[in-house]
């Protein structure tokens, strides 16, 4: 009897391990009387080192109190500039995803199916030293690049002023944080180039609109704050001549103020060059907070349909794209994002992504596991037990 009793207690434990388990588990212009935060930004710059040529794509999201507003976009040289692919950024995304590991979990089953489961224009310079380079339309964006000619006795501030005045005539939003910003451009003989979004207005932000900007509407969309707006801008290419290639990274004053501490950040930037590359703030001597989150030879085969998106013209063979991200807020934006080799030329992954896959026991296996094994053994002691 102890033996059948022994046998029993064999099987109830037996069916407490096959139960089934829960597996693994599986710079920007406000208006007037406003304000602007960039919340969200993404970035392709795609170098070219034989002709000093920086092709630089780039769309972002707004934190707006109006939905009228503009950014400003400092060059050394004049920009050839066009709409590009929003779908751009997301190939990019799927190219440096992590890699998913599929791991088996098993578990018996008995059949239940059980898993886890544009206002007014004037065209001609109001002087203080402002010479409008190119206008012209750039997808949802009226843009305008603009020069500094600066004469005997002109100086930064008069360009800065002319400067406030061109734009301000022309109905692109300035402020005075924006005026001292320029100072440094003015300086360096470098262009600027200002996109002014006009948005639908409030009543009509729930309509369709070929504005390029993607606004919520008006009745309780959760994007919708009590401080404005969410605001999602197109994508835009612009390429020129540079020494070197950079980020525009600098920004005025008040966006990184107390108020724009509030206002989480993220920046995204894919750098397509010959080598893997480094981002430096500046001269270096301040530490970018921009982290590399991928890096590697991309195949040649895989451009063009990139570039196409991009709207970038040319045919560079095998590059290395390389993905930095910075969540920083506010930013150090006191001086511009220079890109060049990395003294480390390794491949960089994020870590694999898990997809657990359950692998279940068909039902007449279980059922014979969980059930026939004590069974037989149970039978086996009563049979030994008759014999005797």
């Amino acid at each position: 009897m102890n033996r059948v009793a022994l046998a029993l207690l064999l099987l109830l434990c037996v069916g407490v391990v096959l139960l089934p388990r829960q597996a693994p588990a599986c710079g920007v212009a406000p208006p007037e009387i406003g304000r602007v935060d960039i919340s969200t930004e993404s970035a392709l710059i795609v170098w070219d080192e034989a002709t000093k040529t920086e092709h630089f794509i780039r769309r972002a999201i707004f934190q707006s109190t109006s939905l009228d507003f503009g950014f400003l976009v400092p060059t050394p040289t004049k920009p050839d500039m066009e709409e590009a692919d929003d779908n751009l950024f997301v190939e990019l995304a799927k190219l440096t995803a992590p890699k998913i590991e599929e791991r088996t979990t098993y578990a018996l089953s008995f059949g239940c199916g059980y898993k886890m489961s544009p206002a007014g224009r004037n065209d001609h310079a109001p002087g203080g030293g402002v010479v409008l380079l190119q206008r012209k339309r750039v997808g949802p964006f009226e843009a305008a690049t603009l020069g500094f000619d600066l004469r005997s006795g002109d100086d930064v501030e008069t360009g800065a002023a002319g400067l406030a005045k061109w734009l301000t005539e022309n109905k692109y939003p300035f402020t005075p944080a924006l005026k001292e910003w320029s100072k440094v451009y003015i300086r360096d003989n470098w262009v600027i180039t200002a996109f002014k979004i006009d948005a639908p207005p409030p009543e009509d932000v729930s309509k369709p609109t070929n504005s390029g900007v993607t606004v919520p509407s008006a009745k309780g969309n959760p994007q919708q704050r009590d401080q404005g707006y969410t605001l999602k801008a197109a994508a835009v290419r612009m390429s020129f001549k540079t020494p070197r290639p950079f980020y525009p990274y600098r920004e005025p004053a008040n966006q990184r103020d107390a108020a724009a501490s509030q206002v989480p950040r993220s920046l995204q930037v894919f750098v397509a060059a010959e080598n893997r590359m480094a981002g430096k703030l500046g001269d270096g001597a301040q530490p970018w907070p921009g982290r590399v989150q991928w890096a590697n030879a991309v195949a040649t085969e895989t451009w063009p349909g990139l570039l196409a998106q991009a709207r970038v013209t040319a045919t560079p063979g095998a590059l290395w794209l390389t993905e930095f991200e910075d969540r920083s807020t506010p930013r150090p934006g006191t001086d511009e994002v220079y890109f060049e080799p990395s003294a480390d030329q390794s491949a960089i992954a994020r870590p694999p992504s898990i997809r657990w896959v359950h692998n279940e026991t068909p039902w007449t296996i279980g059922f014979f596991t969980a059930l026939g094994l004590p069974a037989l053994a149970i039978a086996f002691l009563l049979l030994r037990r008759l014999r005797r």
